[in-house]
C-alpha cells in the first residue's frame, strides 16, 4: 500500500458540505450491515433513502440475477450491471473481529465505528448519493471520490474485499500520515445505484496499519441488499 500524506475522505466530505444522505442499514443475520461515503456531481440533491431489504423485484440483480441472489464478483465493470433498486452494503462479521469492539453507531450518517485494543479506530460507512451520473464507470466514480478529498489519483492502489457470493469486489485505497497518526481509506463508488462504501482506519503506528486494516477488510463482506 502506497504511503502518502493525505486527508481522510470523511473529513473532506464534511468540510466540503457535499450533499450526501446516509443509507439505512440492513440486518444480515449474524453480521452487522454497515456503510460508506461518496462525492456527488457538481450540484447533487439529497433525497430520502429507503431502507435496504433482502428482497427485490425478480428482475433485479447483476446480469439478470434473481432477487436475493448474490453476484460472485463485483469488478468495476460489473457495476454497470447492478440494478438501481438493489443497494450495495457492508455486512461486517463482528464475531470474527477479535480484539475489536463496536464503539459507535450512527444510522443517520450510515456509519459504524470499531475500536481495537491497540488503539486503532476503524469507521465503516455507507451513504446514498444523488446527482451522480449512473452511466459513469465505477472506477472513474471512485477516483472522483478520492480526488475530491485531495488524494492523488496516481497513488491509489486496488484492494479486493470479499463478497457475499464468495468472490471479491474491487475497491481503491490510499494511506498516509497526519498529526502523528497513520491512516488508510478504502472506498468504492457504485454509480448505477448511487451508493459508496468506505472503510477508514486510524492507527497509532505504521507498524500495525497493514495488519489492523486487513482484519477489518477480510470481515467487511460486500452484500447486495
Amino acid at each position: 500500500m502506497t504511503m502518502s500524506r493525505t486527508t481522510t475522505i470523511g473529513a473532506v466530505l464534511v468540510v466540503g458540505a457535499l450533499a450526501l444522505t446516509g443509507c439505512s442499514t440492513a440486518d444480515t443475520g449474524p453480521r452487522d450491515a454497515t456503510a460508506a461515503s461518496r462525492t456527488a456531481a457538481p450540484e447533487p440533491t439529497p433525497t430520502p433513502t429507503p431502507t435496504p431489504t433482502a428482497e427485490a423485484d425478480a428482475s433485479d440483480g447483476v446480469g439478470g440475477t434473481a432477487a436475493g441472489a448474490q453476484p460472485e464478483d463485483l469488478t468495476f465493470e460489473d457495476g454497470a450491471q447492478l440494478s438501481p433498486t438493489r443497494l450495495p452494503a457492508f455486512g461486517v462479521s463482528v464475531s470474527s473481529l477479535q480484539n475489536w469492539e463496536l464503539t459507535r453507531s450512527d444510522p443517520s450518517a450510515g456509519s459504524t465505528e470499531y475500536t481495537r485494543s491497540d488503539g486503532a479506530v476503524a469507521t465503516v460507512t455507507q451513504q446514498r448519493v444523488t446527482g451522480l451520473d449512473p452511466t459513469m464507470d465505477d472506477r472513474a466514480a471512485t477516483e472522483q471520490l478520492f480526488r475530491a478529498a485531495g488524494a492523488p489519483v496516481e497513488g491509489l492502489e486496488e484492494q479486493l474485499l470479499p463478497t457475499a457470493g464468495g468472490g471479491t469486489a474491487q475497491f481503491l485505497s490510499i494511506a498516509g500520515q497526519a498529526d502523528g497518526e497513520w491512516t488508510a481509506t478504502v472506498a468504492r463508488a457504485f454509480a448505477r445505484p448511487g451508493v459508496a462504501l468506505t472503510v477508514e482506519i486510524v492507527v497509532p503506528s505504521r507498524d500495525v496499519l497493514r495488519d489492523d486494516l486487513h482484519e477489518i477488510l477480510v470481515n467487511a463482506q460486500v452484500v447486495i441488499t
